[in-house]
């Protein structure tokens, strides 16, 4: 008899697990699926045409950095929004109130203005290379896409876009300092 419970019980378990990582995949999935869209979103302005024009102004810039198994998207946008979207498994949203992360933003936008002759007019995202970063500014009328670089290129080396990746990474370290782990 206490076999048989045993067995039972041991089943029930993985029955369980098994339900419980069904639920966590399709709840990454639509996780996932979210990011895109939320990428997507911004890359094609839809998220900042509500804002007050400001004809040949950079309104963002958006930082895909290509990751193992995924994407990270940084956004930054010159109303104060600050987001990061993984893409497949989660983000943070809306942390550009806090006093450090608005000023990496700040600076990330400024040294996005000193590069912007580095960008060409982008109809299309397609996700970088893993450990490939791509810049994108965006304007009222159009969005600019840079080349992709390493995502470790740094302001020392031959990359004119150096000094703007070093800039992203320390909005990123902004963003993670002021989220909870």
């Amino acid at each position: 008899m206490i076999w048989i419970t045993i067995a039972v019980v041991l089943l029930l378990t993985a029955f369980r697990n098994m339900s419980l990582r069904r639920r966590f995949a399709q709840q990454r999935t639509k996780t996932a699926e979210m990011a895109g869209v939320l990428r997507e979103g911004v890359l094609t302005r839809q998220m900042i045409a509500g804002l007050s024009k400001r004809p040949g102004a950079i309104r963002g810039v958006v930082t895909d950095w290509g990751r193992p198994g995924g994407l990270a998207t940084m956004v930054a946008i010159d109303d104060g929004s600050v987001s990061l979207y993984l893409n497949p498994g989660g983000g943070i949203i809306g942390v550009g109130t806090k006093p450090n992360v608005a000023a990496a933003a700040t600076q990330l936008l400024a040294e996005a203005e000193r590069v912007r002759d580095k960008f060409t007019v982008q109809t299309s995202f397609p996700a970088p290379a893993k450990d490939s970063a791509v810049f994108y500014l965006l304007t009222d009328d159009a969005t600019l896409a840079s080349p992709a670089i390493e995502w470790d290129t740094t302001r020392d080396s031959s990359s004119p876009l150096g000094a703007l990746n070093e800039t992203a990474q320390e909005l990123l370290t902004q963003i993670r300092k002021t989220s909870p782990q």
